[in-house]
């Protein structure tokens, strides 16, 4: 009787064996290989992911390094009255002739504007870049938008309003900047290490958008605790009522106000004659909310980042102009204050 043939092994399929059919063959080692890397890579993004939205996890953000030591934000203006000498001129009451003399009040003056001390943004009076004596060494200049649920965070980004703002600082101000700008969550402003938080965020919409009772106190954290500054921009539709609610909440003690156009945001390093209205979408006057002697928040109400934009949203490149100033306003006095907080911080400013 001839003997029984082997049966044949039977195939397994389960892919978590090793002895499966996946892994065998010609290629079972290359299958191998780009499914454990496959699941390495995700693990690496899974664990990054989940890292942000952990309460302990820190984050941090870096002024730029200037040189020398500490100046004041100023610009002095002085205004020399040059005498104009007046002709005379003699009338005959009789003449039938009718002489406009002007009143002397009237008379024009020679007014020439001279700058006393030039403004430098920034602090620093070496020969290094500007930049602010609290700052990081290698920092560069990275303007920083909220990022929230609902609505539409990123209003006018795609189009160049935060790159061109981004330039314009760093073109004006000779200092270095990245161009990619940085979105961060409204839960996010609370977990800046203390000292190393944006000295200001720009905050933009045109829809209403949600918040709850973690994000409110993160953002009380950031403008209180860190110090930090919101400069909100209207862009229309519904974002105001929701942007007014966010800070009644945040802030409940504060009340909004009327920003006076003789402010001291408006005077350096551009003179402004107030806050440009623009679009004037909720209104033509900037809001502020001060605490402690402090503007921690601007609010433009006629979408400034519309006139940072490429097209400038076809309002006139004198206005695009003043857009742009009010702008570098914010950021350097924001962030003059801020490293001026962080020496005392570390015990190296004046009290």
């Amino acid at each position: 009787m001839p003997p029984t043939p082997p049966s044949p092994t039977a195939r397994v399929w389960n892919p978590f064996r090793r002895d499966a059919v996946y892994w065998q063959g010609k290629h079972g080692r290359l299958r191998r290989f780009i499914t454990r890397s496959f699941f390495g890579h995700a693990s690496i993004i899974l664990v990054t992911m989940l890292s942000m939205h952990i309460p302990g996890c820190k984050k941090t953000y870096d002024l730029v390094k200037g040189s020398g030591k500490p100046k004041a934000m100023i610009k002095q203006m002085k205004v020399e009255v040059k005498k104009v000498q007046r002709k005379r001129v003699l009338v005959n009451a009789n003449s039938p002739i009718v002489f406009e003399v002007p009143p002397l009040e009237l008379t024009p003056l020679n007014l020439k504007e001279v700058t006393a001390n030039e403004y430098k943004i920034g602090q620093g009076e070496g020969a290094g870049p500007a930049g602010y004596a609290a700052g990081r060494e290698g920092a560069r200049f990275i303007f920083v938008r909220v990022r929230y649920d609902g609505g539409n965070w990123d209003f006018n980004m795609r189009n160049g309003a935060d790159e061109n703002m981004t330039k314009e600082f760093g073109r004006r101000a000779k200092m270095p900047v990245s161009t990619i700008p940085q979105d961060v969550t409204l839960a996010e402003l609370g977990r800046y290490v203390k000292g190393r938080a944006p000295p200001v965020v720009f905050f933009c919409g045109s829809y209403p958008f949600r918040f709850d009772t973690r994000e409110i106190k993160a953002v009380r954290n950031y403008l209180l605790e860190n110090r930090g500054m919101i400069f909100a921009d209207n862009g229309g539709n519904q974002f105001h009522s929701a942007f007014i609610r966010l800070m009644q909440s945040a802030l409940p003690e504060v009340a909004a106000v009327e920003i006076p156009d003789d402010d001291p945001v408006y005077q350096a390093p551009y003179p402004l004659n107030g806050c440009p209205p623009l679009w004037a979408h909720s209104g033509t006057r900037a809001l502020g909310w001060k605490k402690d002697g402090r503007w921690v928040a601007f609010y433009h109400q006629g979408s400034i980042s519309d006139a940072w934009k490429d097209t400038h949203g076809g309002t006139s490149a004198e206005s695009a102009e003043q857009a742009y100033q009010l702008g570098v306003n914010i950021l350097a006095q924001a962030m003059a204050g801020y490293s001026e907080w962080k020496m005392m911080l570390e015990g190296k400013g004046k009290k």
